[in-house]
């Protein structure tokens, strides 16, 4: 009962920030933020060769991320990472099949990155970002499910991990 409550809160809580950022923006530039649906994941628009660059925001947690699944169209994306935890996190991204819990890991538990840039078709993080700030990057997404994870001594074996799904 209270995980439900505490996912209704950050669910109301990432809403509300996606509010204030698109009543904040002086202009329209085709570019939208979703959150997640019950069951459903967040997308991001505004890609795809349109010539406008989507934004995907997800947010970071102790230790989750916010949408935990999340969707995107191909083409250039900005990945905003604000952290809304109380440490330090990092996004790191890899183009895989894999399933996001089952990824090689080194003796103390965290993903080893090299293993996955061999197996992995593409990759890139948006790194150190500290409690309360945000970070971004640019990615140029192309179709396929990429896995995201926060490698931090700990975090991901605390399941900080996800999915994006990249669409045509």
């Amino acid at each position: 009962m209270r995980a439900t409550a505490q996912r209704l809160l950050v669910g109301i809580a990432a809403i509300a920030i996606t509010a204030i950022f698109a009543a904040g923006c002086g202009s329209d530039s085709g570019t939208t933020t979703s959150t997640e649906n019950e069951g459903e994941p967040a997308a991001a628009t505004g890609g795809g060769g349109t010539g406008a660059e989507a934004t995907l925001s997800i947010a970071m947690g102790d230790f989750f991320f916010a949408p935990k699944s999340t969707a995107a169209k191909a083409g250039a994306t900005t990945i905003e990472a604000p952290n809304e935890g109380s440490v330090e996190h990092e996004l790191v991204l890899f183009k895989t099949n894999m399933n996001p819990a089952k990824l090689p890991t080194e003796a103390g538990g965290g993903v080893d990155e090299e293993k996955m840039d061999q197996i992995a078709e593409e990759g890139g993080e948006i790194p150190d970002v500290e409690a309360g700030e945000t970070k971004s990057n640019k990615f140029n997404l192309t179709p396929g499910r990429y896995v995201i994870f926060c490698n931090l001594p700990g975090h991901y074996a605390q399941g900080m991990y996800g999915t994006l799904t990249v669409t045509k």
